[in-house]
């Protein structure tokens, strides 16, 4: 991130604490509520890249309780995070878990001196439980680059589910990109193999744009589809990621590098990307969701 970008993410900090406490004295809050399950959908699946304070070098404090109005208002089953370092770990703990709205899942890292896995869950325990979890690394020299794996189990019927999580390393970064992706090919398309006949969902940042050969040898191999365009409703469409206030959600798709895939034991009800709610100042990423049904 240049110096720039940097000043600019901390004055929208800034500017963010100072709505919050506006929002807060007024005595309203814009994520009062939950966001209803769309119709016929039996769980919400959310990706979201909050950005690592160390890295970006924006502090957690302010943008916290954002991240924390925004999945109590979408109340996903199990939340995709990335870039969740100790730093988060700590601030959503009092904000999320301890409250009994969310547990973390895949939290240890496996690399020695870290000890939170950056690219983890939350999940709703009060919807679904825990049933298997277990991180793959993708680079054993970096800790954040893995494929995270958990199955759940939902309360209601006993239908159970897995759900995937990655960060890979950014396009720049050639060799290493290009080795994440080959990896996470391979280990997607296991994973699917492995739970044959449970719906796999996988979610997460591939800092990779839609349409890309990479993208598309992955879904191939895995036999996925892109929740975004097999939903059946689409409310919006926009970049998942921004380097300054003029890309925020724009139309470039080279910066749609957020997803969220399914195999043919799910169907995409709805698939959605959020820009309201103040997601700007929380991090350079927007939040995606799917409501997800599943196949008998």
């Amino acid at each position: 991130m240049k110096r720039s970008g940097i000043l600019r993410r901390m004055i929208a900090c800034i500017a963010a604490l100072m709505l919050i406490c506006l929002v807060f004295c007024a005595g309203e809050s814009e994520t009062e509520g939950i966001a209803e399950l769309a119709e016929g959908a039996q769980v919400r699946v959310m990706s979201y890249n909050i950005m690592h304070p160390d890295w970006s070098k924006v502090p957690v404090n302010g943008r916290d309780e954002t991240v924390a109005a925004v999945l109590r208002h979408y109340m996903a089953d199990v939340v995709a995070l990335q870039e969740a370092g100790a730093k988060w770990h700590k601030a959503l703990m009092p904000l999320l878990a301890d409250t009994g709205e969310y547990a973390f899942v895949c939290r240890q890292s496996n690399a020695e001196g870290f000890t939170y896995n950056t690219t983890c869950f939350l999940y709703n325990p009060k919807t679904v439980k825990l049933v298997e979890e277990y991180i793959l690394d993708l680079d054993f020299r970096d800790a954040t680059r893995v494929l995270a794996v958990a199955v759940f189990e939902k309360l209601s019927d006993g239908r159970r589910f897995v759900v995937t999580n990655t960060h890979l390393a950014p396009r720049e970064e050639a060799r290493k990109y290009a080795k994440n992706m080959a990896d996470l090919t391979s280990f997607a398309a296991d994973t699917v193999k492995k739970y044959a006949g449970l719906p796999v969902i996988m979610a997460g940042d591939f800092n990779t744009p839609d349409g890309s050969e990479m993208l598309m040898d992955l879904m191939e191999q895995a036999g996925v589809r892109d929740a975004k365009f097999a939903a059946e409703v689409r409310l919006r469409d926009c970049a998942t990621y921004f380097d300054s206030p003029d890309t925020f959600c724009s139309d470039n798709t080279d910066y749609c590098i957020d997803h969220i895939f399914v195999n043919a034991g799910a169907d995409v009800k709805l698939f959605d990307i959020v820009s309201d709610h103040d997601v700007q100042f929380a991090s350079d990423h927007t939040p995606i969701y799917a409501d997800i049904s599943f196949n008998n």
